[in-house]
């Protein structure tokens, strides 16, 4: 092997850095090899002070408890450890070394009840407990029973409450089966402040039912035990047994749809159809409406979107109509799709007026009869010759606004996959109706154009 000459030259730039790093690799060594310093809280086996000045304000269904935190540099908070009987679990909660208060909350009754207070350090040792009497007031379960209002509706029966503390809560409607025993049919959650619920799907007979209000504690009320008979109501189809039509847009095949101020459509190439195919809350076949649209018809021409948004539907027979659904499209996030959260129902039985009988049958002066917009000095007059079946506005059961571009709580995308349902004013619910006019006031993004998957009205058929 050759060896390396002890006389062989240094390289200079080399040698000087060798001379550098020399003492400070070394100490780098001894470094990595020191101690880690412990940056983390000391710990003790020292117990803190007791809270002090405790003072209580009942609330319904549990209390708040004000107090004076110990003066502990470690204090990590305050823990009140309660129970709603003798034979319950106990609960517990928590409130931060910054607060001054903690809520107990989820009685059922108004009977004093004892909470111990801890105070609790940083090393987890916990105060000598502090008893502290609270008396619940009303439960709010108890406060929305007395507000429950139920009565006999088509199909089924309609429920109603007030919820003013807007606690989380659920109604189940059960039926009775041929030996007494109790089925459940429907469970229905909310927390809105005003809540309603229609249990579908009854059988058309006197019957008992069985109403229960129950709380996030599993707490229930009083129940509700009563005696009724759904009204008759049976499903307006779209389609006869052979699959064909029955339903259509009004004045579309011979275009005189422009002349009420009716929307262009089909704006996605799909027919208006889909909206009666059966299938609801849907993600493939959907409908898009163009938002009405005024198109040289003032003097000057030029475009423009307007709303009330006008539709009219020929049902092909006359009948009278309990309520009506829509069910938006099937997209993520949930009520992003268009949605038409405030509109009107009108109905007639009579042929809607061709242009020609409409002043002097000018697309201008049917305008002004068929529709309220300001650009044509409109008059809406054509509500004269109609009935207004319902009054629609969407209102989620968590009191989320309804003009939002989307939701995302469970309870929000349960409802819009529920479809929109509305009643027809009760004292029209015996009115024949063939045409059918909607009026869209409102949509959730002001978009220029509506979307709908599915459209459903019950009732029931004229002979």
């Amino acid at each position: 092997m050759k060896q390396i000459s002890k006389n062989r030259k240094r390289h200079p730039v080399m040698y000087f850095l060798c001379r550098l790093l020399m003492p400070v690799i070394p100490a780098a060594l001894m470094w990595s090899c020191t101690e880690v310093k412990d940056w983390s809280d000391p710990t003790d086996n020292i117990p803190p002070g007791t809270v002090t000045n405790v003072n209580v304000r009942n609330l319904n269904g549990g209390a708040i408890i004000h107090y004076t935190r110990p003066n502990d540099g470690d204090l990590m908070g305050v823990k009140a450890v309660f129970s709603f009987g003798e034979n319950d679990v106990p609960q517990e909660v928590y409130a931060s070394a910054f607060r001054d208060s903690i809520v107990v909350d989820g009685y059922a009754d108004t009977n004093e009840h004892t909470v111990e207070l801890y105070a609790i350090d940083k090393s987890g040792n916990l105060s000598a407990p502090v008893p502290v009497t609270i008396k619940p007031e009303t439960p709010p379960v108890e406060l929305i029973r007395q507000t429950l209002n139920v009565s006999p509706t088509f199909g089924g029966v309609y429920a109603s409450w007030d919820n003013p503390l807007g606690k989380s809560m659920d109604i189940a409607l059960y039926t009775i089966d041929s030996v007494g025993d109790r089925v459940l049919h429907d469970r229905y959650y909310s927390s809105g402040v005003t809540g309603w619920y229609t249990f579908r799907n009854l059988e058309i007979r006197e019957q008992p039912f069985h109403i229960e209000l129950r709380d996030r504690w599993n707490h229930y009320a009083l129940p509700l035990d009563t005696v009724m008979e759904p009204l008759f109501e049976t499903q307006i189809m779209g389609r006869d047994e052979m699959g064909r039509n029955i339903w259509s847009l009004y004045g579309l095949e011979d275009k005189t749809n422009t002349y009420r101020g009716d929307s262009n459509v089909p704006l996605n190439s799909t027919p208006f159809s889909v909206l009666h195919n059966g299938i609801l809350y849907n993600s493939g076949d959907w409908w898009a409406t163009d938002v009405c649209m005024l198109q040289n018809y003032i003097p000057g021409g030029g475009t423009n979107y307007l709303y009330p948004v006008y539709f009219t539907i020929d049902m092909g027979v006359p009948s009278v109509y309990s309520r009506l659904a829509y069910y938006t499209r099937n997209r993520s996030p949930s009520y992003s799709a268009w949605c038409w959260y405030e509109f009107e129902v009108w109905g007639t039985n009579t042929r809607p007026k061709d242009p020609a009988e409409v002043g002097n049958g000018s697309v201008l002066d049917n305008l002004k009869y068929w529709t309220g917009w300001e650009a044509v000095e409109a008059t809406d007059a054509w509500k004269n010759d109609w009935i207004k079946l319902a009054d629609c506005v969407i209102q989620f059961p968590s009191g989320t606004p309804n003009n939002v571009s989307s939701v995302t709580s469970a309870e929000d995308i349960a409802f819009v996959q529920n479809g929109f349902h509305f009643d027809v004013d009760t004292d029209k619910t015996s009115v024949p109706c063939r045409y059918i006019r909607f009026v869209v006031r409102k949509t959730n993004n002001g978009a220029n154009y509506l979307q709908a998957s599915e459209l459903c009205f019950w009732g029931a058929y004229v002979n």
